[in-house]
C-alpha cells in the first residue's frame, strides 16, 4: 500500500508539476511598431481614364488589353512627390479632369498601396496646315 502510494505520489507529481516563479511575471507586450517606408523597386507604367481625382488620391479606369477582359480600377496616393506633366513640361494638378486619358508610373509603398510618382498627360495633338492646292 505504502508502494502504491508512492507511485501516485510520483505520478501527481509529474502530471501536475509546481509552477516556477518565471511564469507568475506578466509578460511585455510587444512595443514594436510599423513604420512603412518607401518602396524602392521599379515604377510600373499605368494607361487609363481618370475616374476620380482629389489632393490625395487619383482614381483611374485602366485601359483593357482584350475588350473581353473585366474593367480595372485602381486608386493611387498623390503626394508632394508626385510630378504632374503634359509631354515634358510641368502642369498644375488642376489641369487634370475627369474623363482624360493619362498615363502614370507608380510604385508601391511600405504599406503596399500604390503611390503615383508621375502622372503624364498626352501632348494634343497638332493640326497640320494644308497649303491650298488651287
Amino acid at each position: 500500500m505504502v508502494r502504491q502510494l508512492a507511485i501516485l505520489a510520483s505520478l501527481v507529481a509529474i502530471c501536475f508539476p509546481l509552477r516556477s516563479p518565471a511564469q507568475y511575471y506578466p509578460r511585455r507586450g510587444s512595443v514594436a511598431t510599423v513604420t512603412p517606408g518607401p518602396y524602392h523597386g521599379p515604377a510600373v507604367t499605368f494607361n487609363g481614364t481618370v475616374k476620380a481625382v482629389t489632393k490625395k488620391e487619383l482614381i483611374v479606369d485602366l485601359d483593357r488589353r482584350d475588350p473581353a477582359d473585366q474593367q480595372e480600377t485602381l486608386t493611387f496616393r498623390l503626394s508632394r512627390k508626385t510630378r504632374f506633366l503634359q509631354g515634358d513640361r510641368a502642369i498644375k494638378p488642376e489641369v487634370i479632369a475627369v474623363g482624360m486619358h493619362i498615363s502614370l508610373d507608380a510604385t508601391r509603398e511600405g504599406d503596399q498601396k500604390l503611390s503615383a510618382v508621375d502622372v503624364i498627360v498626352p501632348v494634343p495633338a497638332k493640326v497640320a496646315a494644308h497649303p491650298d492646292t488651287k
